[in-house]
């Protein structure tokens, strides 16, 4: 025959940590912190390529090189950006759709 089951105690039970939290209860950095520093990467981006594109009009710098590097750098990282908020977006409409 089967064993009977033993009651459990209320010392037995004892809470799972949250699933951000390591071994030491310290988080990791904040969703917000990091699109902040994400928007604020792609505004340097750009102030960089503007300053570039104004040094080599005004005659300040003839390095067309850096100047298209930078260009093409702010480019690429606000488009970058565009798909991350497409994509937030999306994430965020998923979320609204679903029934509770």
């Amino acid at each position: 025959m089967a064993d009977p089951i033993a009651p459990v105690s209320a010392a037995a039970i004892r809470p799972i940590p949250p699933a951000g939290a390591g071994p030491s209860g310290a988080e990791g950095p904040r969703f917000l912190d990091t699109m902040a520093g994400l928007v604020g990467e792609v505004d340097r981006a750009q102030r960089a390529a503007e300053e570039a594109a104004r040094a080599y009009a005004t005659g300040k710098s003839t390095d067309v090189t850096a100047t298209m590097i930078s260009m093409e750098r702010a480019s690429i990282t606000l488009a970058l950006m565009l798909q991350v908020r497409a994509r937030l977006l999306e994430a965020y409409q998923e979320i609204q759709r679903m029934q509770v």
